[in-house]
Protein backbone atom coordinates (compact mmCIF):
# COMPACT_ATOMS: atom_id res chain seq x y z
CA UNK A 1 0.00 0.00 0.00
CA UNK A 2 1.48 3.29 -1.18
CA UNK A 3 0.67 5.76 1.46
CA UNK A 4 0.12 9.42 -0.15
CA UNK A 5 0.24 12.51 2.17
CA UNK A 6 -2.52 15.15 0.27
CA UNK A 7 -1.13 19.09 1.44
CA UNK A 8 -3.43 21.23 1.45
CA UNK A 9 -1.65 24.63 1.29
CA UNK A 10 -3.74 27.54 1.98
CA UNK A 11 -4.45 28.07 5.62
CA UNK A 12 -7.69 31.27 4.70
CA UNK A 13 -10.81 30.44 7.10
CA UNK A 14 -12.36 30.84 3.53
CA UNK A 15 -10.01 28.89 1.80
CA UNK A 16 -11.57 26.76 -1.17
CA UNK A 17 -8.88 24.55 -1.28
CA UNK A 18 -10.07 22.15 1.80
CA UNK A 19 -12.95 20.86 -1.09
CA UNK A 20 -10.40 20.40 -3.95
CA UNK A 21 -8.09 18.48 -0.76
CA UNK A 22 -10.80 16.15 -0.29
CA UNK A 23 -11.69 15.47 -3.99
CA UNK A 24 -7.82 14.57 -5.07
CA UNK A 25 -7.88 12.39 -1.92
CA UNK A 26 -10.89 10.50 -3.02
CA UNK A 27 -9.83 10.38 -6.48
CA UNK A 28 -6.05 9.18 -5.36
CA UNK A 29 -8.09 6.10 -2.85
CA UNK A 30 -9.89 4.97 -6.69
CA UNK A 31 -6.16 3.23 -7.81
CA UNK A 32 -5.22 0.20 -6.40
CA UNK A 33 -3.07 -0.39 -3.58
CA UNK A 34 -3.64 3.46 -2.41
CA UNK A 35 -3.99 5.22 0.78
CA UNK A 36 -4.33 9.08 0.50
CA UNK A 37 -5.64 11.65 2.92
CA UNK A 38 -5.49 15.04 3.51
CA UNK A 39 -2.78 16.68 5.53
CA UNK A 40 -3.82 20.18 5.82
CA UNK A 41 -0.60 22.71 6.92
CA UNK A 42 -3.49 24.65 8.92
CA UNK A 43 -3.41 22.17 11.40
CA UNK A 44 0.41 22.55 12.38
CA UNK A 45 -0.08 26.17 13.39
CA UNK A 46 3.85 26.65 12.05
CA UNK A 47 4.74 29.48 13.01
CA UNK A 48 7.16 32.28 10.64
CA UNK A 49 10.37 30.14 9.70
CA UNK A 50 12.98 31.42 12.11
CA UNK A 51 15.25 28.50 12.68
CA UNK A 52 19.16 28.94 13.20
CA UNK A 53 20.08 26.97 10.55
CA UNK A 54 18.28 25.71 7.16
CA UNK A 55 16.83 21.67 7.78
CA UNK A 56 19.28 20.80 5.66
CA UNK A 57 21.80 21.76 7.93
CA UNK A 58 19.61 20.89 11.54
CA UNK A 59 16.69 19.26 12.27
CA UNK A 60 13.82 22.53 12.83
CA UNK A 61 13.66 22.67 16.61
CA UNK A 62 9.85 24.19 16.88
CA UNK A 63 7.69 21.61 17.96
CA UNK A 64 5.34 22.54 15.24
CA UNK A 65 7.80 22.10 12.69
CA UNK A 66 8.81 18.98 14.56
CA UNK A 67 5.43 17.63 14.23
CA UNK A 68 4.50 18.00 10.81
CA UNK A 69 7.71 16.50 9.54
CA UNK A 70 6.83 13.70 11.74
CA UNK A 71 3.55 13.73 10.19
CA UNK A 72 5.19 14.06 6.78
CA UNK A 73 7.34 11.14 7.14
CA UNK A 74 4.57 8.61 7.99
CA UNK A 75 4.01 9.08 3.99
CA UNK A 76 5.31 7.37 1.00
CA UNK A 77 4.19 9.85 -1.66
CA UNK A 78 2.66 13.53 -1.68
CA UNK A 79 0.52 15.56 -3.75
CA UNK A 80 0.16 19.25 -3.02
CA UNK A 81 -2.68 21.19 -3.15
CA UNK A 82 -2.19 24.86 -4.13
CA UNK A 83 -3.90 28.15 -4.68
CA UNK A 84 -1.83 31.02 -6.56
CA UNK A 85 -1.29 33.87 -4.23
CA UNK A 86 0.42 37.29 -6.41
CA UNK A 87 1.26 34.58 -8.97
CA UNK A 88 2.91 31.84 -7.09
CA UNK A 89 2.21 29.34 -3.95
CA UNK A 90 1.04 31.11 -0.98
CA UNK A 91 3.18 32.24 1.95
CA UNK A 92 2.08 29.40 4.33
CA UNK A 93 2.79 26.73 1.89
CA UNK A 94 6.42 27.85 1.15
CA UNK A 95 6.93 28.73 4.85
CA UNK A 96 6.07 25.02 5.57
CA UNK A 97 8.13 23.59 3.09
CA UNK A 98 10.92 25.43 4.07
CA UNK A 99 10.84 24.00 8.00
CA UNK A 100 10.97 20.24 6.19
CA UNK A 101 13.89 18.36 6.78
CA UNK A 102 15.17 17.07 3.60
CA UNK A 103 15.68 13.71 4.18
CA UNK A 104 11.66 13.49 4.47
CA UNK A 105 10.95 14.13 1.07
CA UNK A 106 14.53 12.42 -0.64
CA UNK A 107 13.58 9.77 -3.41
CA UNK A 108 9.62 10.49 -3.13
CA UNK A 109 7.30 11.20 -5.70
CA UNK A 110 5.43 14.36 -5.69
CA UNK A 111 2.19 15.40 -7.50
CA UNK A 112 0.98 19.06 -7.97
CA UNK A 113 -2.77 20.29 -8.02
CA UNK A 114 -3.41 24.24 -8.39
CA UNK A 115 -5.97 26.22 -8.72
CA UNK A 116 -6.03 29.98 -9.84
CA UNK A 117 -7.75 32.17 -12.36
CA UNK A 118 -4.98 31.15 -14.62
CA UNK A 119 -5.94 27.32 -13.97
CA UNK A 120 -2.84 26.74 -11.61
CA UNK A 121 -0.37 27.18 -13.84
CA UNK A 122 2.18 29.65 -12.21
CA UNK A 123 2.12 28.15 -8.41
CA UNK A 124 2.49 24.78 -10.32
CA UNK A 125 5.65 25.88 -11.84
CA UNK A 126 6.98 27.70 -8.83
CA UNK A 127 6.22 24.52 -6.14
CA UNK A 128 8.23 22.60 -9.01
CA UNK A 129 11.36 24.83 -9.03
CA UNK A 130 10.94 24.96 -4.72
CA UNK A 131 10.80 21.49 -4.74
CA UNK A 132 13.99 20.75 -7.02
CA UNK A 133 16.26 21.52 -3.76
CA UNK A 134 14.75 18.22 -2.45
CA UNK A 135 15.49 14.56 -4.13
CA UNK A 136 11.96 14.43 -5.24
CA UNK A 137 10.52 12.82 -8.24
CA UNK A 138 7.69 15.80 -9.21
CA UNK A 139 5.54 14.02 -11.84
CA UNK A 140 4.52 15.50 -15.31
CA UNK A 141 0.63 14.76 -14.96
CA UNK A 142 -0.84 17.90 -12.64
CA UNK A 143 -4.09 18.75 -12.19
CA UNK A 144 -4.99 22.61 -13.25
CA UNK A 145 -8.77 23.91 -11.98
CA UNK A 146 -9.89 27.39 -12.88
CA UNK A 147 -12.02 29.26 -10.24
CA UNK A 148 -14.26 30.83 -12.87
CA UNK A 149 -15.38 27.61 -14.37
CA UNK A 150 -14.31 24.84 -11.14
CA UNK A 151 -15.84 26.62 -8.65
CA UNK A 152 -18.70 27.77 -7.80
CA UNK A 153 -19.37 31.61 -7.32
CA UNK A 154 -15.67 30.89 -7.13
CA UNK A 155 -15.86 29.36 -3.62
CA UNK A 156 -17.03 26.14 -3.73
CA UNK A 157 -15.61 23.45 -5.61
CA UNK A 158 -17.50 21.83 -8.41
CA UNK A 159 -14.86 20.67 -10.81
CA UNK A 160 -15.79 20.16 -14.13
CA UNK A 161 -16.19 16.51 -15.75
CA UNK A 162 -13.71 16.12 -17.76
CA UNK A 163 -11.23 16.49 -14.97
CA UNK A 164 -12.50 13.00 -13.49
CA UNK A 165 -9.34 11.05 -14.68
CA UNK A 166 -7.15 13.46 -14.12
CA UNK A 167 -6.00 12.61 -10.36
CA UNK A 168 -5.87 9.00 -10.99
CA UNK A 169 -3.52 9.68 -13.91
CA UNK A 170 -1.28 11.61 -12.27
CA UNK A 171 -1.53 8.81 -9.11
CA UNK A 172 -0.79 5.99 -11.60
CA UNK A 173 2.62 8.75 -12.18
CA UNK A 174 3.38 8.77 -8.77
CA UNK A 175 3.00 4.97 -7.72
CA UNK A 176 5.73 4.69 -11.22
CA UNK A 177 7.93 7.20 -10.16
CA UNK A 178 7.50 6.10 -6.33
CA UNK A 179 8.42 2.85 -7.38
CA UNK A 180 11.69 3.55 -9.53
CA UNK A 181 12.83 5.66 -6.66
CA UNK A 182 12.52 3.13 -3.85
CA UNK A 183 15.31 1.47 -4.64
CA UNK A 184 17.21 4.72 -3.50
CA UNK A 185 15.42 5.27 0.08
Amino acid sequence: MTKIAVVLGSIRPNRAGAGVAEWVAAKANTVEGVEAQVLDIAAFNLPLFVEEAAPAFAPAKDPAAVAWNEALAGFDAFIFVSPEYNRSVPGALKNAIDFITPSVLDNRAVGLVGYSFSSGHRQTGHLRDILANFTTGVVRPEVNLHLASDFENMSVFKPAAFHDGEVPAMVEAILAQDKALSALR
